[in-house]
């Protein structure tokens, strides 16, 4: 299988060494939009390129309660036993016993 990395190319890549996604983007621009920054990326790591990865946000929003609070809500305010885990066949028919009440 043939490369579509030219020899100059790939010295593009070692002299920006380490890359991260910006440098990948803009060889990506230089390489003349042949190749993607993913590619780019792929490419470098292949080569054993150190590549330092984006941060990742974390979400700057309000999820609300997590199921097991909500189970544990559920199971508290219906006096049922506390453990973890989904809802069993029993505790749901308690629930829906409850509801139909």
């Amino acid at each position: 299988m043939t490369s579509i990395y030219t020899d100059n190319m790939v010295s593009r890549l070692r002299a920006e060494a380490p890359l991260n996604f910006e440098k990948a983007k803009m060889l990506s621009r230089e390489f003349g939009g042949t190749v993607t920054p993913n590619s780019v990326v792929s490419k470098a790591k292949h080569l054993g390129l150190e590549y330092i990865a984006q941060t990742r946000k974390v979400a700057s929003r309000d999820t609300g309660p997590t199921k097991a609070a909500v189970l544990a809500e559920i199971r508290q305010a219906l006096a049922m036993p506390e453990r973890e885990g989904d809802l069993v066949k029993s505790e749901l028919l308690t629930i829906w016993g409850n509801l139909s009440d």
